[in-house]
């Protein structure tokens, strides 16, 4: 059964970037002024705290999840998330996206690689679906969290064409 030490810090810290790359997919589908960027940014993580919490009794990789996300790591885990968080940093650096296109395979490749590496890990598929889910759930709330084409918050629609354009795409590459 899937939970906390199922994963090593760096597999968790790819399991953690795939709905954080998607909801900043949305975030630049649309770009908001710099109120809704914030609140569009803070909706990915905690609309993913969201999710895992009201599923973790009923998926072990949500259960994980939440007691990774709520445990303080060990001075040897923390040095280990820095040193894959750098080497994911220098491997972007170096084959870094030129398009919105490039950008989107990027992260499609990464969250394919992950739920493949979730499937190695004995998740079952009720828990890959939750995932997926959980991972629509962080792109809808990120695309709900602030208004698009208005000034100051005034007019403008709560999710654009072109945040509504990524959320179909999203659904329908995840299977959902």
């Amino acid at each position: 059964m899937i939970d906390r030490d199922s994963f090593t810090v760096e597999e968790w810290g790819s399991i953690i970037s795939v709905p954080a790359s998607v909801g900043a997919l949305v975030v630049s589908a649309d770009m908001s002024g710099p109120i809704g960027l914030l609140n569009e940014f803070r909706a990915i993580m905690k609309s993913m705290k969201e999710y895992v919490d009201a599923h973790a009794a009923d998926s072990p990789l949500m259960g994980g999840m939440q007691a990774y996300m709520m445990t303080k790591p060990s001075q040897e885990e923390e040095d280990q998330l820095k040193e894959w968080a750098d080497g994911q940093q220098e491997t972007l650096k170096a084959n870094k996206p030129e398009t919105a296109d490039e950008m989107k395979q990027l992260v499609r490749d990464r969250s394919t690689e992950v739920v493949g590496m979730l499937r190695e890990k004995g998740a079952a598929e009720e828990d890959i679906t939750s995932f997926k889910t959980m991972i629509y759930a962080v792109a809808e709330a990120v695309a709900n969290a602030s208004k698009e084409g208005g000034f100051l918050g005034i007019g403008g629609t709560r999710v654009s064409t072109a945040e509504e354009s990524i959320l179909a795409q999203i659904k329908t590459e995840l299977g959902i």
